[in-house]
């Protein structure tokens, strides 16, 4: 009886696993452009993200400004590390279309597959633990040309009474590189594998 059980719940994993698999494969999965991207300061802080849109409907020139409905961008998001790889913080700018961050300056242009322009990515309410990577561009944009700094890029956080600090400063760019279309139907096939590996080892030890 157990046998059984344990045969049917690896049976169900597996077709679950294949199903979706081919499930995302039809469902506009080759439509869908990843995208990760990284910065990295003069003192070791750093930044790491993702995000992604439908390419059917975006220009080449990608354009997010600002809180609510996106543009083109489906998903945003942006982690923040010290110069010990330790995690800082992380944080969702935009979700399911939707912007949550009000200082949102993201620009992209998928020809080159470079960010460029004004950039600003992370959260900011003025609350303690808020981080921000931002340029001077940004600033200037924002009207807070008196806040332009030597440095062209400058990852800020908010301390525990919510004044801004500068944790790092840098004129390296925000480096983009493209996911690999497939990589996550290659990762459900692998649990796909993993799941018919088992059936087969357990029907081995039940004829054994």
């Amino acid at each position: 009886m157990t046998h059984l059980f344990t045969r049917t719940a690896i049976s169900m994993v597996t077709t679950t696993a294949l199903t979706l698999a081919i499930a995302i494969t039809t469902n506009d999965l080759a439509h869908a452009a990843e995208f990760n991207f990284n910065w990295k300061g003069d003192t070791g802080y750093s930044a790491k993200g993702s995000f992604n849109y439908d390419t059917t409907t975006a220009p080449s020139v990608i354009s997010e400004t600002g809180l609510g409905a996106t543009k083109n961008l489906q998903s945003l998001s942006i982690s923040f590390f010290d110069p010990l790889s330790n995690l800082i913080n992380s944080f969702t700018p935009i979700l399911s279309g939707v912007s949550y961050y009000g200082y949102l300056r993201f620009n992209f242009d998928s020809t080159t597959q470079k960010i460029f322009g004004s950039f600003d990515v992370g959260k900011d309410d003025e609350s303690p633990s808020d981080s921000w990577l931002n340029n001077n561009l940004a600033l200037i944009d924002e009207g807070f040309s008196n806040q332009v700094l030597a440095k062209k890029f400058h990852l800020s956080k908010r301390d525990a009474v919510s004044t801004e600090q500068i944790l790092d400063l840098s004129n390296n760019s925000v480096q983009v590189s493209k996911v690999p279309e497939g990589s996550i139907i290659i990762g459900l096939l692998a649990v796909c594998s993993l799941g018919f590996t088992a059936r087969r080892n357990l029907d081995k030890a039940i004829q054994e």
